[in-house]
């Protein structure tokens, strides 16, 4: 009966109980998201709040982000250390990262740049190396559309004389309306003046003659 050298069976022993640690803690790991909703400005950049708690690395684990719409869109891959995005969703493309940096602490939100309308809605942050039962959270989004400006506002903003330009080469039938009305008060004018008034003489020599 062959028999182990005491060695190996330490190093065995020792193995065994570090995988267990190994899986008892990635057991009691959990995926955190925000407890409100995130609200976007379109054309803003915005982060989707996603972590580890307690905090440990995630450099060697593989985070999936996806929007949960009609049919799920791969958003954001992170895998083998690195970003894996063959298979994302073409709206989002050169339009998401993370931080890798905070990996090691544990932070794997996502950074989405210049928010759309259509962004909005479920996004998942998913995990699957963990063994917890909590290894995923959803994060919504909310995009509000970019105010459009007074038209009252530009044209305040303009000089008088450039204010008129624009109108006159804007509408040509402005301009005729502007030329006819100005005749017509110059025809007036031009007529009252014509016109002489009667002095104060003149009317008494009036009064003489009917008498």
């Amino acid at each position: 009966m062959k028999t182990f050298p005491t060695s190996a069976v330490w190093c065995f022993g020792i193995l065994f109980i570090s995988v267990a640690l190994i899986t008892t803690g990635l057991s009691e790991v959990q995926v955190v998201g925000p407890a409100d909703p995130v609200v976007a400005l379109a054309g803003d950049d915005i982060i989707l709040p996603c972590s580890l708690k307690p905090n440990v690395s995630a450099e060697d684990m593989t985070v999936e982000w996806t929007g949960l719409y009609l049919t799920t869109r791969n958003v954001h891959l992170y895998r083998d250390g690195r970003d894996s995005n063959e298979e994302q969703f073409p709206s989002y493309r050169r339009r998401t990262s993370m931080f890798h940096e905070e990996l090691k602490n544990g932070n794997v939100s996502l950074k989405l740049n210049r928010v759309t309308l259509s962004d909005a809605g479920s996004y998942r942050c998913f995990i699957p190396t963990l063994t917890s039962q909590m290894k995923d959270t959803t994060v919504q989004l909310f995009v509000v559309p970019t105010p459009i400006p007074s038209p009252a506002v530009p044209v305040l903003s303009m000089s008088l004389p450039r204010l008129l330009c624009s109108l006159l080469v804007g509408s040509p039938y402005l301009l005729v309306t502007i030329i006819l009305l100005v005749k017509g008060c110059r025809s007036r004018t031009q007529g009252e003046t014509r016109v002489p008034r009667k002095t104060h003489q003149d009317q008494l020599g009036d009064r003489v003659e009917e008498e």
